[in-house]
């Protein structure tokens, strides 16, 4: 059963990720207040990784309701600081709103004041949902780097929705299969249409979040291949969290993606940007997963670990070390 998926841009956007592709539209949180309740009332804290955490409740909260939000939050943090080394940012303050329902989101994050996230949560969401919960990593995910102008929304959407099932799979909490399942079924949502004019330019729902998770893959590629094998995506990203400080910074593209590129040593990240920024390019989905060995058979993801690219992929959700 396909889930319904609220995302949000770390400017303040927000979407429905299962309606139809349309414009995205702003989100009516205030950052300033939700800066504001955090610095007057935080129900916990605690650190992570590196991270320090204040979370503030809107809503009667009992304490089981924090002991289940606590925990929620340590096994989103857990995964996010798998895939950077460390948790996304030094401080982060998170507003959960709790509400009448079983659902997880909508979730807004900010870099400016600070760097804030917005989440409602359902009072009568289930365990196994918070347990399986992919919003929360999402969110922590849009901390990791710097913003970037409006236009390339697509260019931190595009890696918080790549990122996030990695992430939790190098933890443990996902199978490789799921990761790359959301390749199979919904990349292809993420080619450009009639009309297209480029990333920059196309503001759709499947262009901003699908288009974008394939520009973040092929760069995976890219810097595999470049490099002999050496270097990864991962090691490209880590180095950008380092240099910025994360989502409290504001960096164009093309300076976000100098510093990954000098980590890994290399061009993939500013010339695949180059080359998709301002024109429809149309990716061979069917290719690339054949190169790195990812079949749909009788409804099953499968792995070949002949292909070419077995190598690669099989890295992408095995942990690694911090650096």
């Amino acid at each position: 059963m396909k889930r319904r998926r609220f995302l949000q841009w770390a400017g303040g956007l927000t979407i429905a990720a299962s309606s139809p592709l349309r414009a995205i539209a702003p989100s009516d949180d205030d950052p300033e207040d939700i800066f504001n309740r955090l610095k007057q009332s935080t129900e916990l804290r605690f650190a992570v990784a590196g991270g320090n955490i204040s979370v503030a409740i809107a809503g009667n909260a009992s304490p089981l309701d924090k002991l289940r939000i606590e925990a929620w939050v340590r096994r989103g943090a857990s995964a996010i600081s798998a895939y950077f080394g460390r948790f996304s940012v030094e401080n982060w303050g998170l507003l959960v709103t709790l509400n009448d329902g079983d659902h997880i989101g909508p979730a807004t994050t900010w870099g400016h004041p600070s760097s804030i996230t917005h989440i409602n949560l359902g009072r009568n969401v289930s365990d196994s949902a918070l347990r399986d919960d992919w919003v929360m990593v999402h969110e922590m995910t849009h901390l990791a780097l710097p913003r970037v102008p409006q236009r390339s929304a697509w260019f931190m959407e595009g890696n918080a929705t790549y990122v996030e099932p990695i992430a939790r799979a190098q933890r443990g909490q996902l199978t490789p299969q799921e990761v790359w399942r959301w390749a199979v079924d919904d990349m292809p949502k993420g080619q450009p249409r009639d009309g297209d004019e480029g990333l920059d330019h196309t503001h759709t729902w499947g262009r901003t979040y699908w288009g974008g998770a394939m520009y973040w893959l092929l760069a995976e590629i890219a810097i595999y291949k470049s490099s002999g094998g050496r270097y990864r995506l991962q090691d490209a990203l880590r180095a950008i969290n380092r240099k910025s400080g994360g989502n409290t910074s504001f960096w164009s593209v093309e300076q976000t993606t100098f510093v990954g590129d000098a980590a890994v040593h290399g061009n993939a990240l500013e010339s695949l940007y180059r080359a998709q920024k301002d024109r429809p390019v149309t990716v061979d989905l069917t290719d690339v997963l054949q190169q790195l060995g990812i079949s749909e058979v009788d409804g099953a993801i499968r792995f070949d670990d002949r292909a070419p690219l077995a190598g690669l992929r099989r890295s992408v959700t095995t942990l690694r070390a911090p650096t």
